[in-house]
């Protein structure tokens, strides 16, 4: 069981219904808001930087926000640590939910697990949101090599303006701050290939996603770069792509106009 039964502190779930659910064995955590047809937002490798992205999204959609195993509030499961056991995981809590199809949103790690589910479960997703996906691998634009970065200047590389991170980053020591990006950096160092957050066949999976697809990246991305845009562009079958300028890494939580563009693609029938 997770260590952590309601995720970081600093992140204000206090609008959100929050549900547990057992998904074979494994405690699974799920914050759910807002009326309408279903949306759900798979994050991406941590989950201490906040849900205010998703707060128009509750004006139109039931939304859902789960935790991924081994991440925030979420228990570890040594047996999930593959895409695809991720992929099985989130089949199975759809169904526990009673999601027959959905607005599937993923940011970073989360794009590409998003990317993977929507190539297998294409019927079980209506349209799909891929902001700064991991999961292609661009020699041209390659992924950045997190562990070779200093801890302090991470956040320098998730946004073009730091100081949106500010309020949820600890002022002086923090063990369970501390812990729980541990956690978090052992479930996503799982999932890695090489060193990298990649999978070769990623062209060829997106082939599968039949889906109407928006890509959307920040111009400033210092973990993956910009250029890699076209090549997910060039793979998908229907995709459209918006690049957002004075935009990092974290695009949703950074930019109004990328939460505007999101909301306006999720909008369509």
């Amino acid at each position: 069981m997770s260590s952590f039964p309601f995720g970081d502190r600093r992140v204000d779930h206090r609008t959100y219904t929050r549900k547990v659910f057992q998904v074979d064995g494994t405690r699974t955590i799920v914050y759910q808001n807002g009326t309408g047809e279903p949306l759900v937002y798979f994050h991406g490798a941590g989950t201490w930087h906040g849900i205010g992205f998703a707060k128009k999204w509750e004006e139109h959609f039931t939304t859902y926000l789960p935790h991924h195993p081994g991440f925030g509030a979420s228990a570890v499961n040594p047996r999930i640590g593959s895409m695809q056991s991720y992929v099985d995981h989130y089949a199975k809590l759809f169904d526990l939910l009673g999601l027959d199809r959905v607005r599937l949103v993923g940011t970073s790690l989360g794009g590409y697990l998003a990317a993977e589910f929507a190539a297998q479960h294409g019927a079980r997703v209506k349209r799909l949101v891929l902001a700064c996906p991991a999961g292609f691998d661009v020699k041209k634009h390659p992924q950045t090599d997190l562990s070779k970065v200093p801890p302090e200047h991470i956040p320098d590389y998730l946004m073009h303006n730091v100081s949106n991170l500010i309020t949820y980053l600890p002022e002086g020591p923090d063990e369970e701050f501390n812990a729980m990006r541990n956690k978090e950096g052992h479930s996503a160092s799982r999932l890695l290939l090489n060193g990298k957050m990649i999978n070769p066949a990623m062209p060829s999976i997106l082939q599968h996603i039949q889906t109407p697809t928006l890509v959307i990246w920040g111009n400033e991305d210092k973990i993956l770069p910009v250029g890699q845009a076209e090549h997910w562009h060039k793979a998908l079958p229907h995709c459209e792509v918006s690049i957002v300028e004075h935009a990092g890494h974290l695009v949703l939580d950074e930019s109004d106009t990328a939460r505007h563009v999101v909301r306006e693609f999720l909008l369509r029938d």
